[in-house]
């Protein structure tokens, strides 16, 4: 699996990062285990969780997928080959929602047992909290890095202002910064307008600070869940605007001339930008982790990159 530099770290990390929301609530043990090992044997090395994963789950109160993946470390040794991100800032059980020093401070340690390890590779700010300082929030992240329990720490669902703000305070501070940003993103882009919660997404702002800045950004849920391929998943809502027929019917083109599917395509798209995008994907099964690996097979040439990133252009351009 090809690397890449997280932002300007001078570390490298696989170039398609595993999501595991599910991993030990709709994925039981044994499945999280053999998405993980084919993640692995296919040059896999960076695995992303969170404390909260996954509390939005019936069965899940949170916790799940950290304790799925510190008793797959154990058994398979293999802590030291592997990329560790996870995430403080969601609420679940007894702990509050937020970035409070205390909660950071006090998650980080949970996380470390549940996952069995000594050190998070990377921490994230799950989402912003502007109930909070940053001050407080960032001199707590700081903490753990000078403790040596955190490697680098992230942002996730901020607001490119707010992640200008919070970079200016960690250099006056001299503080641990925000090294990178995880954000909802998928090919389809979003009607004017449309309410995601909590969730943010990689806009242009994002895209022109974090590029600029040379800022890795993550995609989370680039493949929406199944809905580009699936009948029983229809589009969401706050992805029906005026070129989303345009941009479906260009990836379709793109793929039948690749002989691709459409999930294949929009990984390779991200990960084929300059500077390139670093998806964090998902797999339910053996059969969508093949089908999304195969995405590191597939080159665009520089005429179905530019046809992908200009369909729908004319409509919007109008419409302005």
């Amino acid at each position: 699996m090809k690397k890449i530099q997280l932002s300007q770290t001078g570390v490298e990390l696989s170039c398609l990062c595993l999501g595991t929301l599910r991993f030990g609530t709709r994925n039981s043990y044994e499945q999280s285990a053999r998405l993980m090992d084919m993640y692995v044997e296919a040059g896999g090395s960076f695995i992303d969780t969170a404390n909260s994963y996954d509390r939005w789950c019936s069965q899940g109160k949170g916790g799940e997928s950290q304790v799925t993946i510190g008793r797959w470390l154990r058994e398979r040794n293999n802590r030291d080959e592997l990329f560790l991100a996870t995430k403080v800032g969601f609420g679940y059980g007894d702990v509050p929602e937020g970035l409070a020093a205390s909660t950071i401070i006090a998650e980080c340690e949970n996380s470390l047992r549940q996952l069995g390890t000594d050190r998070i590779d990377l921490f994230y700010a799950h989402h912003d909290d502007s109930n909070t300082p940053l001050e407080e929030t960032l001199s707590a992240f700081d903490k753990l890095v000078k403790d040596g329990k955190v490697r680098f720490v992230g942002a996730s669902n901020y607001l490119a202002w707010r992640l200008a703000d919070a970079d200016a305070i960690a250099a006056r501070k001299g503080w641990a910064s925000f090294t990178c940003v995880e954000q909802r993103f998928t090919y389809l882009r979003p009607s004017p307008g449309a309410d995601f919660g909590v969730q943010r997404i990689i806009d242009e702002n994002l895209m022109s600070y974090c590029d600029t800045r040379g800022k890795t950004m993550l995609p989370y849920t680039p493949l929406l869940r199944g809905a580009y391929v699936r009948d029983d998943r229809p589009i969401p809502s706050p992805y029906r605007g005026a070129d989303t027929d345009i941009r479906l019917a260009t990836l379709h083109e793109v793929a039948g001339e690749l002989g691709a599917t459409i999930n294949q395509v929009i990984l390779a798209w991200m990960m084929q930008r300059q500077p390139p995008l670093l998806p964090v994907f998902s797999a339910g099964n053996p059969e969508h982790m093949k089908e999304n690996l195969g995405a590191l097979k597939i080159t665009l040439s520089t005429e179905q990159m530019t046809k992908l990133d200009r369909a729908g252009h004319c409509l919007n351009d109008e419409a302005v």
